[in-house]
């Protein structure tokens, strides 16, 4: 058989991502396997340091919103934006839907929603999910300046064990319902890659993270999978430096599953 035609999709690709692996100071990747728990990919020193998970704690928010009723579907509900609210970004300042609020990583709809829940609901959801370090000391806040439990506060999460929480979704091992994981599925899609493979996934980041030596230093997130038919690959990549370029975290992913093979492989079985 001939997989000349893909091999030349491979070399496109990597000439429009090409190599970025300098542009931070610390680049953490970690990729596995599913079905098999087998390790595809894994680089950086801190697979398994805890951190802050930010706008990546959207998945986890989203799974918990559809499963208590909070979130109906896609577009349900609506809330308004109003003064007073985060307001960071433009697309910020308008009423908001389930679909917009992944796709622009709104602080105040993640605030309204959390309130909505409870504190305590959050908490017993992250016990039986075994979510990091399932700490929501750091508490709850209305829309606004304060920051919340899984902004640079209290709750914590490794790489890997962003990896293995997003394996437990995929697999239906989360004490949640079907129509929770369908409909977040549907909010964390990115795009469709080459051969069929799709890509889910949700970015975060942060502005402020204090490194051991004393320094501050942004950090950032690319939590999700791939998948084609019935398998599919967990990763989970955080890096950070001084300023992190949020444009290539998603582009660096794409490059790193390339160099994996494991779409390549796979396609060759």
């Amino acid at each position: 058989m001939n997989y000349f035609p893909f091999s030349k999709v491979i070399a496109s690709l990597l000439l429009i991502f090409p190599c970025v692996s300098g542009f931070s100071i610390e680049e953490n990747f970690l990729l596995i396997n599913g079905e098999t728990d087998e390790i595809v990919l894994e680089q950086g020193p801190h697979i398994n340091e805890r951190i802050s998970p930010c706008s990546s704690f959207k998945i986890t928010l989203s799974l918990m919103g559809y499963d208590a009723g909070v979130l109906v579907d896609e577009n349900t509900p609506v809330w308004d934006f109003q003064d007073g609210y985060d307001d960071w970004l433009e697309s910020w300042r308008t009423p908001l839907s389930p679909l917009s609020w992944m796709r622009y990583s709104c602080v105040w709809y993640s605030k309204v929603l959390s309130l909505r829940l409870g504190l305590d609901k959050i908490q017993s959801y992250l016990d039986s999910m075994e979510y990091g370090n399932k700490d929501m000391s750091g508490g709850l806040a209305e829309p606004g300046p304060g920051n919340v439990a899984w902004i640079n506060s209290s709750l914590k999460i490794s790489p890997k064990e962003q990896v293995g929480f997003i394996q437990n979704m995929v697999q239906g091992k989360l004490p949640i319902s079907n129509h929770a994981f369908e409909m977040t599925k549907a909010l964390l899609f990115k795009e469709e890659l080459a051969e069929g493979w799709k890509l889910f996934g949700k970015t975060g980041w942060s502005g402020s993270d204090i490194a051991k030596d004393g320094k501050t230093l942004e950090h950032s997130w690319f939590v999700g999978w791939i998948e084609k038919e019935h398998r599919f690959f967990p990763f989970a990549y955080l890096i950070r430096d001084k300023k992190i370029n949020l444009e290539q975290r998603i582009p660096r992913v794409k490059q790193l599953l390339i160099e994996s093979h494991v779409m390549t492989e796979i396609l060759n079985d």
